[in-house]
């Protein structure tokens, strides 16, 4: 009596793999969501060594009375960057930001880990939604300062 013929195992290798094109695909989309908001914020590489990564700056650096010895600097509103086993997004309008922070929807913040960064790995219409939102809050918080 012959033995059923089972499929291969993947190796460690081709799991890692296919889980790399997984989060591959939640970075193009978030840098797709990203992209929306350019114009009013400029779209550049993050300048993450070795790893794909983009990010929102405002479009003219500015100077913050008592930080950065007042020099001007390019302030990031958020940033994807593809890490091993998530995709990052930074939503820095939230630091030090409780009122923003207090906006963003459940499902997202499940996700936050740390103060400023969100580990995904899917994305489903309703975080893409709730992606967007942050964006549109952090874009008002900035405006609302002066920033854009």
């Amino acid at each position: 009596m012959k033995k059923p013929v089972k499929s291969p195992k993947k190796t460690t290798k081709q799991a890692k793999a296919s889980g790399n094109a997984s989060l591959e695909h939640v970075y193009a989309e978030l840098k797709e969501i990203l992209a929306r908001h350019a114009p009013p914020f400029k779209l550049c590489d993050a300048g993450v060594r070795h790893k794909f990564s983009v990010q929102l700056v405002v479009p003219k650096p500015v100077a913050i009375p008592g930080a950065y010895g007042g020099k001007p600097v390019d302030l990031q509103l958020a940033a994807a960057i593809l890490q091993k086993g998530y995709v990052g997004f930074y939503l820095m309008c939230i630091y030090m930001n409780e009122k923003a922070k207090k906006q963003l929807s459940p499902a997202l913040l499940k996700l936050l880990k740390g103060k400023t960064c969100f580990h995904v790995k899917a994305l489903d219409d309703g975080l893409k939604k709730d992606v967007e939102a942050a964006l549109v809050l952090g874009t008002k918080a900035y405006q609302e300062r002066g920033w854009l």
